[in-house]
């Protein structure tokens, strides 16, 4: 390459990557041209929301909500010490660029300073290339692209710790991977509690959908619940167990006690503060309906009368599961976790951190403006009286309705002669609702379940996996686990680190059975196997005072087949738990069968193997279970774990060792590695004499 050529070459990169840092979400689907290759330039920075930053002069000053949508920037005189209030107002222009929130001024980490993130829009089966540069002062970072099962590339899949060592600041890591699933997928941290500061997107892979209707648009809605302090405060306050104090350390007139969902069961550690749809939202105080600052500008949808529109949804959560709904509108779902489900209408859906999913519906009511809601489960305090629900909002807008004009209109009344349909429901009903569990669900392609067969017992796998809060009997306190273990993250990523010398071992003296231990906690499963997990939530933890999990299993899409709830009583309130698992009374159940031998190899009645739904993320109900089934045809270490930020970083996840290292398909070479380091003594003094040039043989090896 010539100077001029690669002068020519770097200003391009320049501009791309300046072109990116100034994009802005767009809230709708650009489909770009068919291609081989899509390529991403990102970089992961700090960022403060409520701010203006000046590129010149590398600065910014805080801004203001003087009126709906209206900001002033805030300005100081250097030469007058007593100038602090004097405020300007803000083109349209610089007003894009402020990444406003919920009003209020946060820290947040993002990529190219957008929340949500740049949106990624490919055709299926196209290579994906994303350049990450950390920019951050002092954390490592990675991205797990959600949805995207990795076959043959397992290190690409963005889990720090077990499928790379996380990109430190200052360095640049190259992502290269197929979109081998299309659909509703997303992007997002996949270290620590950087999700919730705002590091996630929507990954949308296109393909031809023959049998849906023709949209005007498809539009993306992004969920997030949102805390007004750093993440890691959030979970460290869990994690140390005094999450009643939440309202504030200093408050000694009340605390926070968890909310109940209709079933009774528990809703969220911490309080719900506020919540965003595409980076926008308002805080409603829990009080009434009002919003704090009504001025907070929130996201909007336009439509037209007739026409039929698209809505992607996605929830970055990192806790809350919604409730979504649109006023006066029918809701059409037509697909789950990017794959495809027979047409299902409904009032709304629940959807719970890590899912997706896909509905339209028809533009036929009155030129109007209408709210969009997520509403939080929260039905009751610990003393059974009504709690205020929550809701993030956002506004559909018919072309012809004032612009800025908050809707008027109310949810539809679900009563006793006119039920209302939802969709995903954690429990088996509530009041005026018809529950539509996602294992009722059908996929809208055939499906062809793997089965047992007798010719070949040996390649069936069946495993009984408990997702709860187990009982620590190292320090009394509860503790979010897998069968009992709480997951330690690897030092060194096995999937790069062929030794697995990165593991904190599982030992028996310590673990199994109904111990509770702390580990690098994995199973083992045989490629080309067909294999059954059953996921449930029992036992200590897992009954009235538990909380339902969303479980994400990296590397595949399963079939979900069936789904167990607890008893419950007259009112729909949890009772017992369910009795097909066979806990023998153990106060942990880690690690159990079914109560009914007959029903192992796949032969449990009820199993819905007629087309059913495909999903990577699923939840599993308090005192419940679900059934999965799919074939071990993708080699690596895979990473599952519940997709609540807390308790997945509290240890509530594993491993899968999917096959053997011989199977794995290897990082390919310069692949970056980590991991711990120690030596002794004596090494110490032979590294004071010195080595050679290569560093192999020492100068002086005596002393």
């Amino acid at each position: 390459m010539t100077f001029q050529k690669y002068v020519t070459a770097l200003c391009l990169i320049l501009v791309i990557v300046s072109l990116a840092e100034a994009a802005q979400f767009v809230n709708f689907v650009q489909k770009p041209p068919r291609k081989d290759l899509y390529e991403f330039y990102w970089d992961v920075v700090h960022w403060e929301t409520m701010f203006l930053y000046d590129e010149g002069t590398q600065a910014g000053t805080p801004v203001r909500l003087t009126g709906f949508n209206q900001f002033e920037r805030r300005d100081t005189d250097r030469d007058d010490p007593t100038n602090c209030g004097k405020t300007f107002p803000m083109t349209p222009e610089e007003v894009d660029t402020v990444v406003a929130a919920d009003g209020s001024y946060t820290r947040v980490v993002l990529v190219n300073r957008t929340l949500p993130g740049p949106t990624i829009v490919v055709w299926k089966n196209a290579q994906v290339v994303v350049h990450v540069r950390n920019q951050l002062i002092q954390e490592g970072v990675s991205i797990h692209w959600h949805g995207i099962t990795q076959h043959n590339t397992p290190w690409m899949d963005g889990v720090g710790g077990v499928s790379q060592c996380p990109i430190n600041p200052g360095e640049r890591f190259t992502y290269r991977f197929n979109a081998s699933e299309g659909g509703t997928h997303w992007w997002h941290a996949h270290y620590g509690t950087f999700r919730t500061d705002g590091l996630y997107g929507a990954l949308i892979v296109l393909e031809d959908e023959p049998g849906l209707p023709s949209f005007a648009r498809e539009y993306l809605v992004l969920l997030q619940d949102w805390q007004r302090e750093d993440s890691l405060e959030t979970y460290l306050r869990v994690d140390w167990e005094v999450s009643r104090f939440s309202y504030g350390y200093d408050n000694y007139t009340e605390c926070y006690y968890n909310k109940r969902q209709p079933d009774g069961t528990e809703v969220g550690p911490v309080p719900f503060v506020s919540g965003l749809i595409n980076g926008k939202g308002r805080r409603f105080s829990g009080v009434g309906p009002e919003a704090e600052d009504p001025n907070v500008p929130l996201d909007l949808f336009a439509v037209r009368t007739g026409l039929k529109y698209r809505f992607r949804v996605i929830s970055a959560a990192m806790i809350y599961a919604f409730r979504v709904s649109i006023d006066q509108h029918e809701l059409t779902m037509i697909a789950t976790d990017g794959n495809r489900i027979s047409e299902q209408r409904a009032e709304s859906f629940i959807i719970n951190t890590g899912e997706r999913y896909d509905f339209y519906i028809t533009a036929n009511q009155q030129d109007n403006n209408y709210w969009i809601r997520a509403n939080t489960l929260e039905e009751t305090d610990i003393y059974g009286d009504t709690a205020q629900r929550h809701s993030i909002k956002a506004i559909l807008h018919y072309r012809g309705a004032l612009i800025n004009q908050d809707p008027s209109s109310t949810r539809r009344a679900c009563t006793d002669s006119n039920m209302c349909t939802v969709i995903n429901c954690p429990f088996q009903s509530s009041d005026f609702t018809r529950c539509v569990n996602v294992h009722q669900l059908r996929s809208a392609q055939p499906q062809t379940v793997p089965q047992f067969d007798s010719a070949e017992p040996e390649k069936w796998e069946e495993h009984f996996i408990n997702f709860h809060f187990a009982g620590n009997e190292l320090d009394g306190a509860q503790r979010s686990s897998v069968n009992g273990h709480r997951f330690i993250p690897p030092s060194a990523p096995p999937a790069v680190d062929r030794k697995g010398l990165g593991l904190t071992p599982c030992l028996e003296s310590e673990c199994g059975g109904d111990k509770f231990c702390e580990c690098s906690y994995n199973i083992n499963i045989a490629k080309d196997n067909v294999v059954q997990l059953v996921l449930y939530n029992m036992g200590a933890g897992g009954s009235i005072n538990g909380t339902a999990h969303p479980v994400h299993i990296h590397g595949h899409h399963f079939y979900v087949l069936d789904m167990g709830f607890p008893e419950y009583d007259s009112n729909g309130v949890y009772q017992s738990q369910n009795t097909d698992i066979n806990c023998s009374a153990l106060e942990n159940c880690n690690a159990r069968s079914w109560m009914n031998v007959s029903w192992g190899n796949g032969n449990k009645p009820g199993l819905n193997m007629e087309n059913p739904p495909l999903k990577d993320t699923v939840i599993v109900p308090v005192g419940g279970y679900v059934v999965l089934r799919f074939l071990a045809d993708n080699p690596g270490w895979w990473f599952v774990h519940c997709h609540i930020e807390i308790h997945q970083v509290e240890g509530m996840a594993m491993m899968i060792r999917e096959g053997d290292e011989g199977q794995m398909n290897p990082p390919p070479p310069g692949f970056t590695t980590c991991g711990g380091f120690d030596w002794s003594s004596d090494e110490f003094k032979r590294a004071q004499k010195g080595y050679d040039d290569n560093g192999d043989n020492m100068i002086c090896c005596e002393l």
